[in-house]
């Protein structure tokens, strides 16, 4: 493969460090070292030698490492730490890379596959470092795997506290090292200034004079090449790949001033600017100092912080009790009805199960665990109820994370977050053009002032405020959402819950109350043992109406079930000792259609008919003022698998030509997508097993919970059940975002018009111009948080 050759004789083309210990020669390029020519080796072998035609390459230089360093890894124990999800075909790990530094690592480590036999998928989050790798343990050890990484350069950062889940965030001491040298050479640098200051060179002698400019000069070095070196390799980037980015006019300007002031001093024509260098670069890194902290302080966490409602069936004594997810601890007993997500790493106590680990690894086949076997969260039980052992607390992010898989996400149009993106990319050329013309001006009409006007105009102007205000403004609204108990997927969900002009509910668990439903039964007296089984059958299914009629029947579960089947919509099935037990619908268990003439749900034993339960339906507190608030501003529906015994009451609150029932899954499903063809944006509420399809269909989903576990990764939220009321308000807030937004633009361009009318008249120093940028930044910070509160207090969420 023809490859650029981007570096000189005297350089690494592999890394492109200095060949000055060593030179080794391999084809037609020169290698500082035995590790970069294997390396390249490596690459070309495996048709990877793209990787040096980007234009940001900087590869990291392998080191040097030994065998016995990545033993530990071999222990299963500790391999039982690390990873994510184990099985005999598939280990899922995420590992932190501290190397990754360009689009070239994403690049190599991408595609990992190609060079490392076993490796099944890989993903990068380049913000964060992490490196997510899915790997066949049959071909490729994890101690194997590690080393690979090592010797392309891209050496993983793991520790046994890494292992044991208790690696804390450090505070960014290479942050701290940059102020620290910046703060020592500008109060140096304005001691030596000081006859400056005072007009006292007049005093001093030329040598003295040289002097005094020669150690400013020598200075100034540490703060340009240390403490702002990141600056200046971000512009050079951004000029090299022929684009733009929020550090280019920093650079600019500082550039300026470093090439007039050496100039100065080698032509002895001035001190220079070398104090006002070491202070601009002071206070940018002490801005970005302030900056971290406070976006810290206002920080949405939702992986660890926000709520999260999904409930689990915890056994407390051989009682079962509902609890929250976050409230489990290690060797708690849970319950785990059909088609329930596992929360948490758990050690199998039942005989079997069948679990479908798609929500982890894409892969929609059940896996046959036996009894002891761990489950790892984020599994879903695929038959009858099983119970399990917590073996590690839940970790919410790792739920998070699994939610927003590639696999669940939804093909979204172009978002505010990217527009206000390109929006700042397009500030910051307008900035660099007003720069160039302050500069021709100055220079026709006052040459002096020229360095002076161009670098503070350069400096003055954020453009990082426009890309900041809607993470700022997302950030607030999610937590808002979250503490009156709405848990969203992700930021962008906010835009299409906003969009929305029609709103779809599902009936059952939905618009009525699970826990205030009540079930009466009709037909053959059940025996002690009948009863017992029909009861076992139910318990071991989410759905609202099993779970009741489980409830009335008070069955205590201690029976083996065999053959368990669960059609979505219709019923369950299941043996016990040798008997045939079906609920559900009447052409479930082989009735004629024209059997059910109200919302019944039939019982046989061994093809039998003994009888059908009968739900009366509650429905939820103040669903009526939920209705009429909702189609004041919405066109809203009711789509229900149940029968129309409540089309009535439904009439009165949502209208008659908006009710349709017997609808299954796919008509659900069928029906959101005509009506998206019609250019509506729809909004599904459901709970999360039986709407499933429709949920993933609609623009935006919500999953309601009621105490269960009944999470699907489709859904765009989880909304607990007794907050359904605040649906017009959450449907207000989120349309409100969008002036929350508008307005951090509009400040942040009254700011950036009013500074930049300062800096290109020459009357803004260009420390000054560095002070302000941080501090517009944290004003839109505060701005969001004032408002979004206001809003909150508003709509009395």
């Amino acid at each position: 493969m023809q490859t650029k050759e981007k570096t000189s004789a005297l350089h690494c083309y592999h890394c492109g460090e200095t060949c000055d210990k060593k030179i080794v020669k391999f084809e037609d390029h020169v290698f500082c070292c035995d590790g970069c020519r294997t390396v390249y080796e490596i690459l070309q072998q495996n048709q990877l030698c793209d990787f040096y035609n980007f234009d940001e390459v900087q590869a990291n230089k392998p080191k040097a490492f030994t065998k016995e360093k990545w033993l530990f890894l071999d222990a299963a124990e500790i391999q039982q730490q690390l990873l994510q999800f184990s099985s005999a075909k598939r280990n899922i790990m995420t590992l932190h890379i501290p190397g990754m530094h360009c689009t070239s690592c994403i690049y190599l480590l991408e595609n990992l596959s190609r060079i490392k036999k076993g490796v099944i998928a890989t993903e990068v989050n380049f913000l964060k470092k992490e490196f997510t790798i899915q790997y066949d343990p049959k071909n490729l050890t994890l101690r194997e795997l590690v080393e690979t990484l090592c010797t392309i350069g891209y050496s993983p950062s793991i520790s046994l506290q890494d292992a044991e889940n208790k690696q804390e965030k450090q505070s960014n001491k290479k942050l701290y090292y940059k102020i620290g040298v910046a703060a020592f050479c500008a109060s140096n640098l304005m001691i030596l200034g000081l006859p400056d200051y005072f007009d006292f060179n007049n005093l001093l002698t030329s040598d003295f004079k040289l002097l005094f400019n020669s150690l400013s000069a020598v200075l100034a070095l540490p703060v340009i090449f240390y403490s702002g070196a990141e600056y200046f390799k971000s512009g050079f980037y951004a000029l090299k790949n022929r684009t733009v980015n929020m550090d280019l006019p920093v650079a600019l300007g500082l550039s300026g001033l470093i090439i007039q002031s050496y100039y100065d001093v080698f032509t002895h024509s001035g001190p220079g600017f070398f104090d006002s260098i070491a202070m601009f670069i002071f206070m940018l890194l002490v801005g970005r100092f302030f900056q971290q902290r406070t976006y810290q302080a206002f920080s949405f966490d939702r992986d660890f912080k926000s709520y999260f409602p999904l409930a689990v069936t915890k056994i407390v004594v051989d009682k079962k009790q509902s609890a929250k997810v976050t409230t489990l601890q290690k060797n708690d007993v849970i319950f785990i009805h059909n088609e329930e997500l596992i929360p948490a790493d758990s050690v199998l106590e039942s005989e079997s199960a069948m679990i479908d680990y798609s929500f982890v690894t894409g892969e929609s086949e059940p896996v046959n665990s036996p009894i002891g076997q761990l489950i790892y969260a984020g599994g879903r039980n695929k038959g009858s109820g099983i119970q399990l052992r917590v073996a590690q607390p839940v970790s919410q992010s790792y739920l998070t994370q699994l939610w927003n898989a590639k696999a669940f996400s939804k093909q979204r149009a172009t978002t505010l977050h990217e527009w206000s993106n390109k929006l700042a990319r397009y500030f910051t050329i307008a900035v660099i053009l007003i720069a160039a013309a302050t500069a021709i001006y100055w220079k026709i009409n006052d040459s002096n002032l020229l360095l002076k006007a161009v670098t503070s105009a350069l400096i003055v102007a954020c453009p990082c405020v426009l890309a900041l205000s809607i993470p700022f403004t997302f950030g607030a609204v999610l937590r808002i959402f979250g503490r009156n108990g709405l848990y969203l997927k992700n930021a962008d969900a906010i835009e299409e819950l906003a969009k929305t002009d029609t709103i779809i509910f599902d009936k059952t668990g939905t618009l009525t109350s699970a826990q205030a439903t009540e079930i009466m039964y009709e037909g053959e007296d059940f025996s002690a043992y009948e009863r017992s089984i029909i009861g076992s059958v139910a318990a071991n299914s989410t759905h609202p109406v099993s779970k009741k009629i489980s409830e009335k029947l008070e069955a205590e579960n201690k029976y083996k079930i065999t053959n368990w089947e669960e059609t979505i919509g219709q019923g369950i099935s299941a043996e016990i000792d040798n008997h045939k037990v079906a609920i559900g619908k009447n052409a479930y268990i082989g009735l004629p259609e024209n059997a059910s003439i109200h919302q019944n749900t039939f019982v046989s034993v061994d093809g039998k008919l003994k009888g059908k339960f009968t739900i009366q339906n509650t429905f939820r507190k103040d669903i009526e003022k939920l209705a009429l608030q909702l189609r004041k501003g919405f066109k809203v529906l009711v789509l229900s698998g149940d029968s129309d015994r409540d089309k009535l009451k439904l009439s009165s609150l949502f209208g008659a030509t908006n009710l349709y029932f017997n609808q299954s899954p796919k008509d659900k499903l069928d029906f959101i997508e005509k009506l998206q063809k019609k250019g509506s944006k729809v909004t599904m509420i459901g709970d999360g097993l039986n709407d499933a399809g429709a949920l993933k269909a609609a623009n935006f989903g919500i999953t309601i919970t009621d105490d269960v576990n009944a999470f699907t990764p489709a859904s765009d939220a989880i909304l607990e059940a007794k907050n359904l009321g605040l649906l017009p308000q959450f449907v207000k807030l989120a349309k409100s975002t969008r002036s929350m937004i508008y307005g951090s633009f509009i400040f942040s361009f009254a700011y950036n018009c009013v500074g930049l009318s300062f800096a290109v008249r020459g009357e803004l120093e260009p420390w000054v111009a560095a002070l302000l940028m941080p501090i517009s930044s944290v004003t839109v910070l505060l701005y969001t948080q004032l408002v979004s509160r206001f809003l909150a207090k508003k709509y009395k969420l």
